[in-house]
């Protein structure tokens, strides 16, 4: 009896676990897809940064993740991409640049964060070309390794093919040798299935605007 009693007492503790995992999980599942909602129809500076905001406080909640890091800075970037303000804008690309670094810290190797990383380091670039040259290189560099870690991403294809699009022709861009790029990774949306509801999939409708105005 005693034998029993004891079994079932691990049992039922083995099943509370078990309870408490399954809904901390789906805490984390619904609080990221809210975020997500909120991603989507942001407008303007303001609206993303409120964004960041949120993803900030679910990476509080969840620092073992890596997904609240990785949104919160892809929100700084639009946020930044969205001020005229250079000091300000500099602020959230700095924000978004620690974040992508927290993201990786959790996940290394991740082709998703590297692109990211690649995106924002060239946004730092755009704020002061002549004395931010060397982010060039480094902005190349993260780029080069997500493609690297997974061919079939197809978002540092469409980063480097805008990234591409937007630099002169002088220093080695235009839309001619963008185009290339954004077709591959207009290819690799075609066919792209993120690993879940909650990881990266956005970028396909801004590749194919891109080559629009290629075309």
């Amino acid at each position: 009896m005693k034998n029993l009693t004891k079994t079932l007492t691990l049992a039922l503790i083995a099943f509370s676990l078990n309870s408490f995992a399954q809904t901390a999980t789906e805490k984390f599942q619904m609080g990221m897809k809210k975020g997500l909602e909120m991603l989507g129809s942001a407008k303007g500076t303001d609206g993303f940064n409120s964004t960041a905001n949120y993803f900030e406080r679910v990476a509080q909640a969840e620092a073992k993740q890596w997904t609240p890091f990785y949104y919160a800075a892809y929100s700084n970037l639009i946020a930044g991409l969205t001020t005229t303000d250079k000091t300000i804008k500099d602020q959230y690309l700095d924000k978004a640049l620690a974040e992508v670094d927290q993201a990786d810290a959790l996940s290394p190797d991740n082709s998703e964060i590297y692109a990211l990383k690649g995106y924002v380091q060239y946004i730092k670039l755009s704020v002061d070309p002549q004395s931010r040259l060397a982010m060039m290189s480094a902005s190349s560099a993260s780029l080069a390794k997500a493609k690297a870690l997974n061919p079939e991403n197809p978002r540092p294809y469409f980063i480097s093919g805008q990234n591409t699009f937007y630099t002169p022709e002088a220093f080695g861009g235009g839309k001619a040798k963008a185009k290339t790029l954004l077709e591959t990774a207009a290819a690799k949306f075609a066919i792209f299935k993120p690993a879940s509801a909650i990881e990266p999939n956005w970028g396909a409708d801004q590749a194919k605007d891109l080559l629009a105005q290629i075309k």
